[in-house]
């Protein structure tokens, strides 16, 4: 169980391992769809092909990595980007990838459903919650999956599960089913109906203000934790403003009372120096970050443990 109060926020390098994109990868599907079932799904959904073929040229001319930040500048393709969104990655949504033989070598969602997991409460009393800023449901269906096994019961594991509160700040590819009634299933099937459902629940850069219901909820867990620890974070500036936490520069007592780790894979020691000055406003110490993959961090640093 954990016993002090724990926030991890989540970036796309903490999916990519269970088959789902960084956000180049998520464009360039993107850019690929016209001409698939997800081209014609969407065109099920009243947009013309045209409009479709529009918004993937210019894309794919913007000069942009992120279908967000695309869709943040040009908001008149607003909804045909969230339902090219959800064609893109509902595909994914692989249950396969999630349990063996066909999981990942570097299997963190067992590693952490493993730490949190107690014969006699479950999740009940552990002080871990998560942000993600993630559409795919991977994390939930895996652990409600495990819980309805162990448990042997499915309503004893949607009620364990409710225990660990999970904010998507950018929304979902919709609830997941069983869990939300009318929610999908995690499955990779591509519909209209299915489309419709998950872009519905897609909350894109240009709408994610800072006032919104999910990043108040977001900001609340983080102005209590006494732990923060980033996985697969890409640490753009704004996605971490519209968190607050990091608005003000953090002095020593801070920094003592508030511990501030994770992982920073791929990121280059000049750009690191940038992000924990500009961007995290000193709040990460030297040491508090490696350049390991998330089930590697968990791994050898084991965070939750104390």
């Amino acid at each position: 169980m954990i016993s002090r109060s724990t926030v991890l926020i989540l970036g796309a390098g903490a999916s990519v391992q269970y088959g789902f994109p960084l956000g180049r990868g998520l464009r360039d599907r993107i850019c690929s769809l016209p001409g698939t079932a997800g081209a014609r799904a969407i065109a099920d959904l009243g947009y013309g092909s045209v409009e479709l073929e529009e918004f993937v040229q210019k894309l794919r001319h913007s000069g942009y990595t992120s279908v967000d930040w695309f869709l943040e500048r040009y908001t008149e393709f607003t909804k045909v980007g969230k339902a090219a969104i959800a064609a893109a990655l509902i595909p994914l949504e692989n249950p396969e990838r999630l349990f063996p033989p066909g999981a990942p070598t570097g299997h963190w969602y067992e590693l952490l459903l493993n730490k949190l997991y107690s014969a006699d409460g479950v999740f009940d009393g552990s002080l871990l919650s998560i942000v993600t800023f993630n559409y795919d449901r991977s994390l939930e269906h895996y652990l409600l999956r495990v819980l309805e096994t162990r448990l042997r019961s499915a309503d004893r594991a949607a009620e364990a599960l409710a225990h660990l509160e999970i904010v998507h700040v950018h929304g979902c590819l919709g609830g997941l089913y069983p869990l939300v009634r009318d929610g999908r299933r995690y499955l990779p099937q591509i519909s209209s109906g299915e489309i419709r459902t998950a872009a519905d629940q897609i909350i894109v850069i240009g709408e994610a203000s800072g006032e919104t219901m999910e990043f108040e909820r977001a900001r609340a867990l983080l102005f209590e934790a006494e732990k923060i620890i980033f996985l697969g974070f890409g640490f753009h500036p704004i996605s971490v403003h519209r968190l607050s936490v990091f608005d003000e520069p953090w002095d020593n007592e801070r920094r003592a009372r508030v511990l501030v780790q994770g992982t920073k894979f791929g990121v280059s020691p000049p750009a690191w120096g940038r992000i924990r000055s500009e961007v995290l406003k000193g709040a990460a110490s030297h040491r508090g970050f490696t350049g390991w993959a998330v089930h590697d961090y968990f791994t050898e640093v084991d965070p939750l443990s104390s």
